[in-house]
């Protein structure tokens, strides 16, 4: 079953907000065995394809799942329902 998307914010808005870490390799995406631990949950983010577009949602999630992205500003309670366009 499909995971409903809450189309809410710009990837810019995302950006300035919450300060994706860049990678040594210049990337931004993290995939699950590259992850360092341990971890603070409340700063990754889950990359999602909901119907071919790719959103970030918070924390680790599974399924439709492409990657992750670690940010320097962690998520609140409240953004747990928010999802981020990833343009």
């Amino acid at each position: 079953m499909k995971r409903p998307c809450n189309r809410t914010g710009s990837w810019n808005d995302f950006e300035r907000r919450f300060k994706p870490v860049i990678r040594e390799d210049h990337s931004l995406i993290w995939h699950n065995e590259e992850i360092p631990r341990p971890i603070s949950d409340r700063h990754w983010w889950t990359i999602l394809d909901c119907d071919g577009r790719l959103y970030v949602s918070s924390g680790f999630r599974y399924v439709n799942r492409i990657g992750y992205i670690q940010t320097e500003v962690a998520w609140t309670k409240a953004d747990e329902l928010r999802d981020w366009r990833y343009d």
